[in-house]
């Protein structure tokens, strides 16, 4: 980005860009921690999908009605899954299609991470010089000048 000068008139609009641009970055590392909390969701379901392929058809297991609810249930099936795809859609999908779905999911929230970490690199370059103008211009202002002592007088004969 370069460094960046600064005079009187502009120091208002740099500290405005900068205001900006840390909501931004805050924006941006939110999305970095949801991308990646995703990310590892992803994986916790892909290793689910290989420990079921491993059981037997009638293998007893706890399965999900609601978050931290589980019914007592059998196996009827190990090759397959039911996956909602979207607007309450539900279709059955081999257990290695469904892990198929599941590492391009897994793929395209790693490339948005990835394209957020160079936003956030961007950001934090122009807010480094945005500080470095602004320190820069404080370091330049000439010191205020003093203020002329006041003349002291002696009493003769005291």
């Amino acid at each position: 980005m370069g460094a960046v000068t600064v005079d009187d008139g502009q120091a208002q609009q740099l500290y405005m860009e900068y205001r900006g641009l840390m909501e931004q970055l805050r924006r941006v590392q939110e999305y970095v921690e949801q991308t990646t909390q995703g990310i590892a969701e992803i994986a916790a379901v892909i290793e689910a999908l290989d420990s079921l392929s491993k059981l037997k058809k009638g293998s007893r297991i706890f399965a999900p009605v609601a978050n931290g609810i589980f019914v007592d249930a059998s196996l009827n099936d190990t090759a397959s899954v039911r996956m909602n795809v979207g607007g309450s859609i539900v279709v059955e999908k081999s257990v290695e299609e469904a892990k198929q779905l599941l590492e391009k999911q897994r793929t395209d929230l790693e490339q948005l991470r990835d394209r957020a970490n160079a936003d956030y690199v961007s950001l934090t370059s122009r807010l480094r010089a945005i500080e470095a103008a602004m320190e820069q211009e404080k370091d330049d202002r000439p010191a205020p000048e003093a203020a002329p002592k006041a003349a002291v007088r002696k009493k003769r004969g005291a």
